[in-house]
């Protein structure tokens, strides 16, 4: 979550478009890691109960 804010802060200070397109484009791609990260972590912890 601190990438995503720190990400968020950096494209308030871009003025191009395209720039915040992709800084957007980031932010999404690290919370979908995130999210199946944790999706992992509760599988593996079903398997281990």
């Amino acid at each position: 979550m601190i990438i995503t804010k720190l990400l968020g802060v950096t494209s308030a200070f871009t003025k191009n478009k395209k720039a915040k397109m992709a800084i957007l484009g980031l932010e999404i791609g690290v919370l979908a890691y995130a999210l199946y990260q944790q999706k992992q972590e509760k599988k593996a912890k079903k398997l281990n109960s």
